[in-house]
């Protein structure tokens, strides 16, 4: 072994300080954007929100920070790189204004005015009941030994989302230190209560509780205590044979028991609420209704205006600031500078991508996703002469308010589908004419995939049945053979 030097040659990629924040804040959502521009306010202390009104620029200009006993000469005496980030304020100041405050974001207008044309689609967030709290409200309608209460709480501890008794008799029996066959009585009472087939320990039971409250015929009850497997594969002429009946006596029982709810708790299900900003707002032009043109606004109303502050601009160009004080503003001062700069940037960027979306998707903007012509990150990033990766960044996680509801930017993109008439399709509106081929079909036939296929081929849409097969999963709707008895 020995040491030696070796020179290599290679290319990298070194991104400039501002390029790095401009992508950085680029790929923020609007609610991430904000808590990164507080963050930006408690570390930086030469920047700030400006709260004055825009006509009060001029009084902000360098000239007028400087101290009346100091002349231009001694100003351009000092460090050239500082003086011109200094004198470049002014005009930042006034440019970042400007574009806050430009017409085409509505800003001058009146508040009535925003009211009316702003199209937020914000969620009204209620407390939503659990299923466990639905069942204790019912335990208190019933008529219960302070022993048996113990129990059912205990049991109903133990039903999952789905609504099924996910533990054992004898385990709620050894922790309430009560016999079995107790238990079993609490836990039959529990599956009286609403909603129907709750406290069923599998799917079995779940379908047997339903199928008795119903008062449902034996053959049904039948078949999904002894003969699942054979249910959920849809195997008539099997299940006719074990259960000795015609097969149409079969295919009633399977009527009935396709309208039961496997999992009791579904209807307890929600999500956890997700309040959606749009970043970009459509605002139809009245004046222009025949070509539904749109004025395009960046929603930066919870964007605070920021600036340098005045007391750092005067301080810095004092002459008896010692070098560490100087060194440190200046460094916040650049900082401050490359952080509005990339903040009006990525303003920039996302209006072309909408100007882009806008005037591509017109017909979509109209008639839905139906209507959506295939789009391309490449289409987008060679009309605007940035790379795909800046439009990736840009669409990721943001929304656009349009009459179609407030929508991913993503969702304005999509691969084609070479069609007969030479035109493309986007694969959403593909997918959104198999959704429509299949709410319109005949529910005692429904339309297999090779159907979907020859009908979209007489359409000009020729696809793979595999293809068809991938988009009604993408849109969850069941095959043929599942869909027939609902």
């Amino acid at each position: 072994m020995e040491h030696k030097l070796i020179q290599n040659q290679s290319q990298q990629l070194i991104l400039s300080p501002q390029l790095k924040q401009y992508l950085k804040l680029l790929q923020l959502p609007l609610i991430d954007l904000q808590q990164s521009i507080e963050e930006e306010l408690s570390q930086n202390p030469v920047l700030e929100e400006t709260l004055s009104e825009p006509e009060e620029a001029s009084e902000l200009s360098v000239d007028d920070s400087i101290d009346d006993g100091e002349s231009k000469d001694s100003a351009q005496s000092s460090d050239g790189e500082l003086d011109r980030t200094l004198n470049e304020l002014n005009d930042l100041d006034n440019d970042y204004r400007s574009n806050f405050n430009s017409q085409n974001d509505f800003s001058g207008e009146s508040t009535a005015q925003l009211d009316k044309k702003k199209r937020y689609m914000e969620s009204l967030l209620t407390n939503q009941n659990t299923l466990a709290q639905y069942l204790e409200w019912q335990l208190n309608l019933h008529s219960l030994t302070e022993q048996e209460r113990v129990i059912a709480q205990e049991i109903i501890g133990n039903i999952n989302d789905d609504g099924y008794f996910a533990s054992s008799v004898e385990e709620i029996s050894e922790t309430t230190k009560t016999k079995v066959e107790e238990v079993e009585k609490v836990l039959k009472r529990l599956q009286t209560m609403d909603p129907p087939g709750v406290g069923g320990r599998n799917l079995s039971e779940v379908l047997l509780i339903q199928l008795k409250r119903q008062n449902s015929t034996p053959l049904a009850q039948k078949i999904v205590t002894d003969h699942l497997g054979l249910l959920q594969r849809k195997q008539i002429d099997q299940l006719a044979h074990a259960l000795l009946t015609p097969k149409e006596n079969v295919i009633n029982a399977l009527k009935v028991i396709s309208k039961l709810e496997p999992k009791p708790g579904r209807v307890f299900y929600h999500d956890e609420p997700i309040s959606v900003i749009p970043d970009i707002i459509l605002i139809p032009n009245e004046n222009d209704e025949e070509e539904a043109s749109y004025h395009i606004e960046i929603n930066h109303e919870r964007i605070p205006e920021l600036r340098i502050n005045q007391k750092y601009r005067k301080l810095i160009r004092q002459k008896d600031i010692d070098a560490k004080t100087k060194a440190f503003l200046k460094e916040k001062i650049q900082a401050a500078l490359l952080y509005i700069r990339a903040l009006g940037e990525r303003k920039s960027t996302l209006r072309q991508i909408a100007e882009q979306l806008v005037d591509y998707q017109k017909e979509f903007l109209k008639h839905g996703f139906s209507h959506l012509k295939p789009l391309r990150l490449k289409d987008v990033a060679e009309k605007l002469g940035i790379h795909e990766s800046t439009i990736s960044r840009a669409i990721s996680g943001k929304y656009m308010t349009c009459p179609q509801g407030t929508i991913p930017l993503k969702n304005f993109f999509s691969n084609s589908v070479a069609s007969t008439d030479g035109e493309s399709q986007s694969q959403k509106s593909i997918m959104e004419r198999i959704k429509q081929l299949i709410d319109e079909e005949d529910k005692k036939h429904p339309l297999s995939d090779a159907a979907l296929v020859e009908q979209l081929k007489s359409e000009g849409i020729p696809i793979a049945r595999r293809t068809a097969a991938k988009y009604r999963e993408l849109l969850k709707i069941l095959p043929t053979h599942l869909r027939k008895f609902r």
